[in-house]
């Protein structure tokens, strides 16, 4: 039997262990590992492939900014049967605080994110000889505004997986959730990249940072703004926004129930 306390359940009826779990876990970290992959892979030849290697122009924003939308709407559209194409601890805990996750579920996958990430960026320092994506507050940007940003961007992502995996919106997630998600993604990066890198991710900053060693004090920024958004984002949609579809189906049903009576 599972452990619930006002509607957020804690641990699954399933129990600490299940077939399902071991699945959803092996999704998750061979997802995390290919949004690493490709995504610090995009960063890497943007900066290979542009003459001015050390300005951050335009068109290497874009690059970046497709690589990480792509790649993780691929990843998402593989494994989002299996584990929700998760990949990042503030979905998870988004999920966990708009009762859709259990809280044991949500950490258990979080570590796995954060485990894959670190393989992730350990094997293209192992192919590179470095470790490209790392994460950090741009120069005339202060820490408190990394801050703001990294929880403006998150929050943006957090609602966007909370709306499209919603099935009382009476529209399939199939190929609609990889799509919204890859775009939320890709915007997210067009904006914050040369402000923060763009991590809105737990698991991709702790990933990329610690295997370059560039874990420094303003990584609370890229922990503590995601969770904040994932907290937000899940109590916001779930109290505030939830109840309108509820609420719309609710009046669908009786108004299609009293045209019946009336025949």
């Amino acid at each position: 039997m599972g452990v619930e306390i006002l509607g957020y359940k804690l641990i699954d009826d399933d129990g600490l262990f299940s077939c399902k779990l071991v699945r959803e876990v092996l999704a998750e970290l061979i997802g995390t590992f290919y949004l690493i992959i490709l995504g610090t892979g995009g960063v890497l030849a943007s900066v290979k492939g542009w003459d001015k290697e050390g300005e951050l122009e335009s068109m290497r924003v874009l690059q970046i900014a497709f690589s990480f939308g792509l790649g993780i709407g691929g990843a998402v559209h593989i494994f989002s049967d299996i584990s929700g194409g998760q990949y990042n601890p503030a979905v998870s805990f988004g999920l966990f605080f708009a009762r859709k996750l259990s809280l044991y579920r949500a950490v258990v996958l979080s570590v796995v994110q954060i485990l894959a990430a670190i393989l992730g960026a350990a094997i293209m320092k192992a192919i590179f000889g470095e470790v490209p994506g790392v994460v950090e507050i741009a120069e005339g940007t202060s820490s408190f505004a990394g801050l703001i940003l990294e929880i403006l961007g998150t929050l943006f992502l957090v609602l966007t997986v909370l709306s499209t995996t919603n099935s009382a919106r009476g529209h399939s997630a199939g190929y609609l959730q990889p799509l919204s998600i890859g775009i939320a993604i890709f915007v997210a990066h067009l904006f914050l990249v040369p402000y923060t890198g763009c991590g809105i991710n737990p698991a991709r900053a702790l990933g990329t940072n610690i295997v370059a060693g560039k874990v420094k004090g303003e990584i609370y920024a890229y922990i503590l703004g995601p969770l904040i958004a994932a907290l937000g984002g899940g109590v916001i949609y779930e109290f505030l926004f939830n109840p309108h579809y509820s609420n719309k189906y609710q009046s669908v049903e009786n108004g299609n129930e009293m045209k019946e009576g009336s025949a």
